[in-house]
């Protein structure tokens, strides 16, 4: 009987539980920015290589 009591009583299972769902959100939160951060790099990425290819495009040849 005490052990069940024990058992009830002990809130490390609550805890990590809650370290657990914590890192989720840390996780889902990283991801998310890391998404947004992306597409900004993309677009930049596109309007350097169109910049580019107009500045090139009278000089090939």
């Amino acid at each position: 009987m005490t052990k069940l009591m024990n058992l009830i009583n002990d809130d490390q299972g609550a805890t990590a539980l809650e370290y657990g769902l914590i890192a989720a959100l840390i996780a889902a939160a990283i991801g998310a920015s890391a998404l947004a951060l992306g597409e900004q790099v993309v677009a930049t990425f596109e309007y350097i290589r169109t910049q580019m290819l107009s500045a090139t495009a009278g000089t090939a040849g």
